[in-house]
């Protein structure tokens, strides 16, 4: 670290690309957040240069400096709208939506024909609960830009979407418009499930599905092979050693996969006083990038394997850090990262005090609720049912491996008892976690922050209606399940 004191910033902002290439992402990192104090005074020495910093921050998932950097590129180029928007964004992915929407509104005076600003608030209005405010936006990005799927995709899925939008989201379908595939298509099905007309739902969301699946094919076997490599790698790692001591705050863990029900447990989790939530975050492969995949060669490079074993109080003592600074003097933390199921292991073992809620749903429903929603979460696996069926069965084993593994710190929630008898589901989960009591039906989700997918779904009170969704849909999806 003294040697990075003698570097000028545009040697360290070198220092972090050669450091990514090496495959030495923690040392990046290091260099990233030397070159942020470095310069925290004088930031205009790098100029636009802060881009390709704000490209390395996003790679190594440092959210927090992301954030700093697009700040610093708005305040030295006030007039780019780009960096304001940039700025919105990484805000909204802290869980600071509301200043990302401030933001939208106070650049609409100077940008007023573009829609992508009443996409954008529309989504910040979303996440902070104004759904009202959202589907305006979102239908005045249409209106301004008529071929905008993805501007049709939220309208729809806020229930903005009409039935007088079918001959238009048709029409779009139909001339293969560069930007209406695949929202266009996730809208019109949206409007025929509402109508109840199935089969003329499930057409549409084929055609989005089969959209995505050209454009973003998925590797199944490369990811089950790596679910399977971690267990494996996992099940060598050195046990000896002192028990490390509990420190503040303590981490909550809510692991789900996608659709299953993880922001309501947050949400729930969240409404007992001692919590600060955090929502989805990077912060799990943020303090982990020493152990780098969790594959068996990145875990003997750090000594894993053998006595004396690697430093997990290190790699804890980096979360806890990273927490603090989002929640300030919470003693009880909330995370549910995407890709948490792949982390429950070194999470145990760097946070031993650390607990993780397990949320399951029945896999159908789950491949629904993907597949019939336009999602930008990367998760490839939703664009074909016999994918979805093989990734939900995969992630399922993985939890079974760190539930035995670790089995006073995993807690098995299902979706269905919990929206079905919401209080008594609540309680255990409560003692489990060793939190204040709440009462459930005093919970209010409508101004709540939900930067995700589920915004629209989130605001209405705990109900089951959502329980076998599937249902209407089942000749299409059962066979994918082996259920034909």
């Amino acid at each position: 670290m003294d040697r990075l004191m003698e570097l000028t910033p545009q040697e360290l902002l070198f220092g972090i690309g050669n450091a990514r290439q090496q495959g030495l992402n923690d040392t990046a990192v290091d260099i990233l957040r030397r070159l942020m104090a470095e310069t925290a005074q004088s930031p205009e020495v790098l100029g636009e240069a802060w881009e390709q910093a704000l490209e390395h921050a996003m790679a190594l998932a440092d959210e927090d400096m992301a954030m700093e950097i697009a700040r610093r590129l708005m305040v030295l180029f006030p007039n780019n709208a780009r960096y304001v928007m940039v700025l919105a964004e990484r805000l909204s992915r802290v869980g600071r939506s509301r200043e990302a929407l401030e933001l939208m509104n106070l650049l609409k005076p100077r940008t007023a024909d573009n829609p992508a600003l009443n996409y954008f608030a529309g989504v910040y209005a979303g996440h902070v609960g104004e759904l009202d405010a959202a589907k305006k936006e979102f239908r005045a990005a249409v209106t301004k830009k008529p071929d905008f799927g993805d501007a049709w995709s939220l309208l729809a899925s806020s229930g903005g979407a009409k039935s007088t939008d079918i001959p238009a989201l048709e029409a779009l379908i139909e001339s293969g418009a560069d930007h209406a595939m695949p929202g266009a298509a996730y809208a019109l099905g949206a409007i025929y499930h509402a109508e109840g007309s199935h089969a003329a739902a499930w057409a549409n969301w084929e055609k989005a599905n089969q959209f995505e699946r050209t454009r973003r094919p998925f590797n199944r076997e490369g990811e089950l092979a790596a679910m399977r490599a971690i267990r494996e790698a996992d099940a060598r790692i050195w046990q000896g050693g002192d028990l490390l001591m509990p420190k503040p705050p303590r981490a909550i863990f809510i692991v789900g996969a996608p659709r299953s029900g993880t922001s309501l447990t947050e949400q729930i989790i969240g409404a007992a006083s001692e919590v600060g939530m955090m929502g989805e975050t990077m912060l799990s492969r943020l303090a982990t990038w020493p152990l780098g995949n969790l594959m068996a060669a990145d875990l003997e490079k750090v000594g894993a394997f053998t006595a004396p074993g690697t430093t997990w109080e290190r790699f804890g003592a980096v979360y806890r850090h990273m927490a603090s600074l989002r929640t300030g003097d919470s003693r009880v933390t909330t995370d549910k990262g995407a890709i948490l199921h792949l982390f429950v292991g070194a999470l145990a073992r760097m946070l031993p005090n650390a607990k993780f809620v397990w949320v399951r749903r029945d896999h159908r429903d789950i491949a629904l609720s993907g597949y019939r929603s336009y999602l930008t979460d990367g998760n490839r696996w939703r664009h074909d049912l016999e994918d979805a069926a093989a990734y939900l069965q995969g992630h399922d084993e993985m939890m079974t491996y760190w539930a035995e593994t670790f089995p006073g710190q995993v807690y098995e929630l299902r979706y269905e008892d919990l929206v079905t008898t919401p209080q008594s589901e609540t309680r255990k989960l409560m003692t489990f976690l060793d939190l204040s009591s709440v009462d459930v039906s005093e919970i209010s989700f409508g101004g709540s922050n939900v930067p995700t997918a589920s915004f629209a779904q989130i605001r209405s009170k705990i109900s089951p209606r959502s329980v076998d969704a599937w249902k209407p849909y089942g000749d299409y999806l059962l066979p994918a399940f082996g259920q034909a």
